[in-house]
């Protein structure tokens, strides 16, 4: 499935655009009724999220980070095979003005992009936890290793919204 992110805009799924703002209406018509939950409706196996505020799309979050089926792409990179520091830098050049960070590392606010992007985990305490685990004497195994560095250096989810979402 090809999937493109245009901030402050749509997005794309194999063509079919759904665009910020659009009525939930149009949304199902375009690919479906999803689950809703709250003001929130789940589509594709819940890999997509679309918030919903006075029944039109006000944000469009992808959740299923490296390992998910759904590979969304945005401003021409892939949003989650991409190293999480790469992607930052590209949305801080493409927002060109404040960033929110009120989460140590772990998600980021592009404000006027209107982007927002999530991790589990951030590579400073991964590799402290590798050190403590170590000098405990009980290393961590490999696979283990390999596992929470991922989630340190991808992005588990990515979301756009309408304009000044993150300005509220």
């Amino acid at each position: 499935m090809n999937i493109e992110i245009y901030p402050l805009d749509k997005v794309l799924i194999d063509g079919v655009e759904i665009c910020l703002g659009m009525e939930q209406s149009a949304v199902e018509m375009a690919i479906g009724k999803g689950q809703l939950i709250g003001k929130r409706c789940y589509y594709f196996n819940n890999e997509i999220a679309i918030d919903y505020s006075n029944c039109k799309v006000e944000f469009i979050e992808f959740l299923g980070g490296a390992d998910g089926a759904l590979k969304p792409t945005i401003y021409g990179i892939s949003a989650f095979e991409t190293q999480a520091n790469d992607l930052f830098d590209a949305l801080k050049k493409q927002n060109n003005g404040i960033i929110r960070d009120s989460e140590n590392g772990y998600s980021y606010q592009f404000e006027n992009i209107s982007v927002g992007v999530y991790r589990e985990a951030v590579p400073k305490e991964v590799e402290e936890m590798i050190e403590e685990a170590a000098s405990f004497g009980n290393p961590l195994p490999d696979d283990e290793i390999r596992y929470e560095m991922k989630r340190a250096n991808h992005w588990a989810t990515i979301g756009v919204g309408i304009t000044g979402y993150y300005q509220r």
